[in-house]
């Protein structure tokens, strides 16, 4: 994983607002996210944003590019994440070691924000942030229930 320091703020804020995540987020509240808060990432293809048992607890939003989430190897996977979605909720909301891996299908950009960055957010902007980690959360959760019900 590359950090991307040299992207100027406007090319930032031209990736976030065509996606759905910051939806809600005003243009004021965007620009102090990724001034202040967060830092992008280019995570090539091939390459993993994270892997199983890692202690990074960082919350990542996918920008650009896609990535498979699997337990224990890449053959079994649990599902694909794309832009405006996001990975690692867990171990961000938990503070433990990743439960699982995520693999880059395609060259990828990923703003990460860190549980204390999270404290430290405006609160309009950490709770916008809330909202839609148990917004994608309740989606994840509807899924795997089509899953169960479909191979039980």
């Amino acid at each position: 994983m590359k950090l991307l320091e040299q992207v100027p703020l406007f090319k930032q804020l031209e990736i976030i607002n065509r996606l759905a995540f910051f939806k809600e987020f005003t243009l004021s509240e965007r620009q102090v996210l990724l001034e202040s808060f967060s830092r992008l990432y280019l995570v090539q293809k091939d390459k993993h944003a994270f892997k199983r048992l890692d202690e990074d607890n960082r919350l990542y939003i996918v920008l650009s590019g896609e990535f498979l989430i699997f337990k224990q190897d890449a053959e079994h996977d649990l599902g694909r994440v794309g832009p405006g979605e996001f990975l690692g909720e867990g171990a961000f909301i938990t503070n433990r070691e990743r439960s699982t891996s995520a693999l880059a299908l395609k060259d990828s950009i990923i703003l990460a924000i860190t549980p204390d960055a999270l404290t430290r957010l405006p609160n309009v902007i950490r709770e916008k942030i809330k909202d839609k980690l148990i917004e994608g959360m309740s989606v994840r959760i509807a899924k795997l229930n089509e899953f169960v019900e479909a191979h039980s």
